[in-house]
This record gives C-alpha cells, sequence and structure tokens, in this order.
C-alpha cells in the first residue's frame, strides 16, 4: 500500500527535473517534491521524509548550505542525503560529504544506478535505526536493572558499568571505569582474580559468590554470574548480584537453627529423665517389693534374692546405656542367649505393668548364642512390651511375646516396615503382639519419628531409639496394626555366620574360686560403697585400708608404701579427686597397680588418663564375681 512505502523529498529548482526524478520512484516510493531549499525546510517542519535528494546549484539557498541546517538540527541529522548535480569536480564532491551527505550522484545519471543508490541508503538507515534503538535498549537495560553490570576486558578493566553497581559499590561510573576488578574484589588477591579470569575463559562462563569493597570500606557480598565474549580482544558481561542481605538472613536462620538444637537437646534431656525415672521406677517396685516378700517369707529367701539381683542388673544395664546414649561408654557386644534374656525380661515385666494386662510367652530354646549388646537387646524387649501395655490402657487385654528362630526365604520378598526387603538367612525372631487400641496407616507411617508420640504425656523417643538399636544389630522390624484391633511387632535379628555359637546349657558352667592376699588401699568417698567393697575385698582374703578422698588416701599410701601392694579408688571425690589422686600415685610409684572404679563410664575415665596406664576398671555398681575377676587379672597379670 502507498503508506507502507518510503518517502522520499526531491528538492530541485527546475521542474523538469523534479517530474523526471518523480517518474523514476514513484512505483517504489512516495514521493514529494520542493522547489528551493526553503521550501524543503517548511516542509521537514511537518513531514518526516525517510530520504532526502538534493540539487546543489538552487537560487537564494544552495543544497550544501540546506545539508548544513538539516545536519545541525537533532531531529533531522539521521535522515540520509544524496547530492544530485551536474557538479563534477572533486573539490565540489568532497564539500558535499563534508556537508553531511551519504552519496554523490553526477548528471547524466542511469535511472538503475539512482533507484540502487537509493535502495542502498535506506536499507543502510534501516539498520542503523535497528541498531540505534537495540543500542538503546540495551542501555535502559543496563542502567534500570536491579543488578549490577559490568562490560570488562581481559586484563580484568573495567569498559563500562551501570548505575546500579555504582550505587552498590559508593563509586561514580568515572571512578570505576578507571579501576580494575581486583580494585574491588575483597577476597582473592589480584593473582588468584588473574587466574579465576583465565578459567572462565576457558570455560566461557562462570558462577560464583565472592565479596566486594565499597568506596568507604566496608564490605558487601555478590553473586556473579559471568560470561565471556571473544569480542574486539575479549570481553566479560557480568551480572552481580548484592546477597547480604541473603547471608544475613541465612546466618539469621542458622542462629534460630542453632537456638533450635539446644532446645532440642534440653528436649532430649526431658525425655531421658522422663524415661529413665519410668524405668528405675519399675525396677525399683521389684526390688522393694521382694524385699518385703523376703520379711513375710523368710523361707523362700534365696529365691527372692535372685530376683532382687537381676532388676539391680537390670538397672545397671539401663545406666550403662544412657551413659552410651551420652557418648560417655562404649557399646560392647558380648554372646547373647537371647532365650534366656527374653524370658527374664517378661518375667520382670510380669510384676510392672498393669493388672488389667496378661503377659503371655512362648519363647523357643533352640536359639544359638549370637554376639549382640544385651543391655540394648533388653531395652528393646521392654519398650515393646510397656508400648503394647499402653496401648491397651485400662481395659482387660493381652500381651504374647514369643521368640523362634525362622529362616526367610529368597524369593519370598519378605519386606520390613518400610518396604525394604529383608535378606534371606536365619534370623532370631521376637514378636510383640497386643489386642490394644491399635493404629490408623497415618499414625504407623509416623511411628518411629524422633518426639513423635500418641500419648498425651509421652515424648516419643522410645520407638525411635528401639528402631535404632535394631538397625545398629544389622536386625530388621516389622509392624502391622489396624485401629481397634490391636499391633503385632516382629524383630529380626541375624544369628547366621561365623559369630553363632550353640547355646551352652547353665551347668556346664563352673564358678572360678580365687583368693588373692597382701594390702589394699580402698578409697571411696560413699561410706555405703566402702563398707560393700571392703567386705568383699576381706572375703577374697585381702587386708584393707580405707581413705574418702584422695588428700586422705596420699597420706595412707605414705604410712603403707611398702607394704600396699593395690589400690581401688574411686574417681569422682571431694578434696582430690581420683584423677589427682591417679597421677600423684604414680609419680611416687610409677610400678603401682591402681583400679578404677567408676560410675561415670570408661569412656570419660579414659579420656583423662591413657589405657595403658590402668590396671583394672570395674563399673559401679559390680557384683563380687566381677570385683573378684578383675583383682583375679591384675594380680595374676
Amino acid at each position: 500500500m502507498q503508506m507502507d512505502k518510503k518517502i522520499i523529498l526531491i528538492v530541485d529548482d527546475l521542474p523538469e527535473n523534479l517530474k523526471v526524478l518523480y517518474g523514476i520512484l514513484r512505483d517504489d516510493y512516495k514521493v514529494i517534491g520542493a522547489s528551493s531549499g526553503q521550501e524543503a525546510l517548511r516542509l521537514l517542519s511537518t513531514t518526516r521524509p525517510d530520504m532526502i535528494l538534493l540539487d546543489v546549484m538552487m537560487p537564494q539557498m544552495s543544497g550544501f548550505e540546506v545539508c548544513v541546517v538539516l545536519k545541525e538540527d537533532a531531529s533531522l541529522k539521521e535522515i540520509p542525503v544524496i547530492f544530485i548535480t551536474a557538479l563534477v569536480e572533486e573539490a565540489d564532491e568532497a564539500r558535499g560529504f563534508e556537508a553531511g551527505a551519504v552519496d554523490y550522484i553526477t548528471k547524466p545519471f542511469k535511472p538503475s544506478i539512482l533507484k540502487h543508490r537509493v535502495s542502498t541508503h535506506l536499507e543502510l538507515k534501516s539498520q542503523k535505526d535497528a541498531l540505534r534503538k537495540s543500542d538503546e535498549r540495551h542501555r535502559t537495560i543496563l542502567q534500570t536493572a536491579m543488578d549490577g553490570i559490568w562490560l570488562a576486558d581481559i586484563q580484568g578493566h573495567l569498559l563500562e558499568v551501570n548505575e546500579t553497581y555504582c550505587r552498590m559499590s559508593g563509586y561514580s561510573s568515572r571512578e570505576l571505569l578507571s579501576m580494575k576488578i581486583s580494585d574491588l574484589e575483597a577476597r582473592e588477591a589480584e593473582s588468584e582474580t588473574a587466574a579465576h579470569i583465565a578459567d572462565i575463559i576457558a570455560q566461557g562462563e562462570g558462577r560464583f559468590e565472592s565479596m566486594h569493597r565499597r568506596k568507604d570500606g566496608t564490605l558487601f557480598d555478590v553473586e556473579v554470574s559471568v560470561q565471556y565474549k571473544p569480542l574486539d580482544g575479549g570481553q566479560f558481561v557480568a551480572f552481580l548480584h548484592d546477597i547480604t542481605k541473603r547471608k544475613q538472613a541465612e546466618k539469621d536462620r542458622q542462629l534460630l537453627e542453632r537456638q533450635y538444637q539446644q532446645a532440642q537437646k534440653m528436649e532430649s534431656l526431658g525425655v531421658l529423665a522422663g524415661g529413665i525415672a519410668h524405668d528405675f521406677n519399675n525396677l525399683l517396685t521389684i526390688i522393694t517389693g521382694y524385699c518385703e516378700l523376703i520379711k513375710m517369707d523368710p523361707v523362700n529367701v534365696s529365691e527372692h534374692n535372685e530376683q532382687i539381683q537381676k532388676a539391680a542388673r537390670r538397672a545397671a544395664e539401663l545406666c550403662c546405656q544412657m551413659l552410651a546414649y551420652a557418648g560417655k561408654a562404649q557399646i560392647i557386644q558380648t554372646k547373647v542367649d537371647m532365650s534366656s534374656l527374653v524370658t527374664e525380661m517378661v518375667a520382670m515385666l510380669k510384676t510392672t505393668i498393669q493388672k488389667n494386662v496378661a503377659l503371655t510367652s512362648a519363647i523357643s530354646g533352640d536359639l544359638p548364642v549370637f554376639d549382640a549388646d544385651a543391655s540394648q537387646i533388653s531395652q528393646v524387649v521392654m519398650n515393646l512390651i510397656i508400648n503394647a501395655a499402653e496401648s491397651i490402657g485400662d481395659n482387660p487385654g493381652e500381651i504374647h511375646v514369643s521368640l523362634a528362630k525362622c529362616a526367610i526365604i529368597a524369593g519370598h520378598d519378605s519386606k520390613d516396615h518400610v518396604g525394604t526387603i529383608i535378606p534371606a538367612g536365619w534370623y532370631a525372631c521376637l514378636e510383640v503382639s497386643d489386642n490394644g487400641c491399635g493404629m490408623d496407616e497415618e499414625t504407623s507411617a509416623r511411628l518411629f519419628e524422633p518426639f513423635f508420640t500418641t500419648k498425651f504425656t509421652g515424648r516419643g523417643l522410645g520407638m525411635s531409639a528401639t528402631l535404632g538399636i535394631i538397625q545398629s544389630h544389622k536386625g530388621v522390624l516389622q509392624c502391622s496394626s489396624q485401629p481397634g484391633c490391636g499391633t503385632t511387632f516382629k524383630v529380626y535379628l541375624p544369628i547366621q555366620g561365623n559369630e553363632v555359637e550353640e547355646l551352652v546349657s547353665n551347668n556346664k558352667v563352673t564358678t572360678t574360686h580365687w583368693q588373692g592376699s597382701g594390702l589394699i588401699m580402698l578409697v571411696e568417698d560413699e561410706v555405703e560403697i566402702a563398707f560393700l567393697a571392703n567386705a568383699m575385698l576381706k572375703q577374697l582374703g585381702f587386708t584393707v585400708v580405707e581413705a574418702s578422698n584422695g588428700k586422705e588416701a596420699l597420706e595412707l599410701f605414705h604410712k603403707h608404701a611398702s607394704d600396699i601392694v593395690l589400690v581401688l579408688t574411686d574417681m569422682g571425690m571431694p578434696v582430690m579427686d581420683g584423677y589427682t589422686l591417679f597421677r600423684e600415685l604414680k609419680t611416687l610409684k610409677p610400678e603401682l597397680q591402681i583400679i578404677i572404679s567408676s560410675g561415670f563410664g570408661d569412656t570419660v575415665v579414659t579420656t583423662r588418663i591413657p589405657t595403658g596406664e590402668i590396671a583394672g576398671m570395674i563399673s559401679k555398681p559390680y557384683r563380687f564375681e566381677q570385683l573378684r575377676d578383675v583383682l583375679k587379672s591384675v594380680v595374676d597379670r
């Protein structure tokens, strides 16, 4: 359409010239004419042609003068001007180009040459307009971008910066363009920055975090995204995002996280304290109950005493487990008779769970002995039975415990509580089932989350700890439950491999009778423990001298140094503790054999005294047989 055609203004004082030019160009362009320079300038006040064809020799105002006026007007200077004239001198042609023309065509000319020149310069103008718009858009983006933007050469000199980075850094644009990247970089040395630039050139791009220095000397964190362009000797375009607020938010988050972790630790302490109180109250109930039975039924004192000793051992094992949780004691696996362990636990818990719950069991006796931590396995049995009892609540109910040797057969795809296939092999299978309230799928899915509980006063560590113990023994757990239909837990502990030993019957175990001799110094601040230890040592054939703290012990040692053959000392004592006493005694007599008795756990002691310097260790509470065995090993050695 006519309105889509480019507009060409022809300026010539001769009508016949106007007519000729019009005839050549009218099919391709919209052509308008002016007969003088003044008329052309008036037209240009209302019309913007895409090109001007300008005669040189005109009355009143020559074409050269018209062109100069055009080029001085900012709104007109981009319009391309082509001179069409009969002047053929080189000086005239040079003058035309100096005035600002893009071309100079002398008469006579071929119409095809004119059309080609016109179309070529219009195309060049179109491309120039596109480039100018692109450059303007580039500068608009550059100056309005929320991120800082750099253009830099491969030596690190800044070639262009935007206003955003000027605000970020506090420098003016002029100041920045006289600087290098290394002048702003606060984290890297100049050599490191140069190496970084070389890496980006090799990779073609880079993305990293850095720290820049403001004009006032303060630092700010930036995230840098940079691209390398192999233009004009190599250039970098870098986008710099100020992440100072994000970094501070991250620090705040980490602080909150540490505070939350501390709160969790305090929560855990409450959980542990509540759990220990719960379990110890059960054990103390057994101990005090059988003590009362001894008064009422002295004939069966031996049987009652055996139950008291079992409960006391469970209490000691619980203490060891708490020390293990706190990282204060080593978890040592021993050969465990699973059948005896479960039988004992069931018998003990029958006296502690509520009377409306019937606890029955079916324990197989053909299980082999295998390596495990007895106290932890006991904790698993206890947690599962107590959990079952609590699910029954006040209603009449039943808990059934079974233990048997079972095989998981390859290809049958037996799965654990999270759907993982259980490896084939032989297992000790402990099953605890109840007819309590049961659980829905949502509760079952969250059962082993730390701190998750369905009980109003519960803290929710029991089942999480139970699963952890089972997994640490390379075992697996199954759980099936439905609301109102009870719950069944199955624990599979592997018993195959080189660690398996056939069960040794109790009648093959013989008691070792052993007697020592000589003077032992006993150092213990607890009067009751000192009384019991004194009695045990004398029963083993030793003569005993006692001290209640490290200071008394040193004084006593000076009096009997030549006679004392062994020292049995506590560690936590007033006036002078066992650690100081140990060092003082070793200084006085390096070859002196010192046995340490502590309730803090072996790990605490061995972090302060080298294991090689300790003659023997015995953890409280200890039985007569344990003390005898430690003393025998030290004396024999």
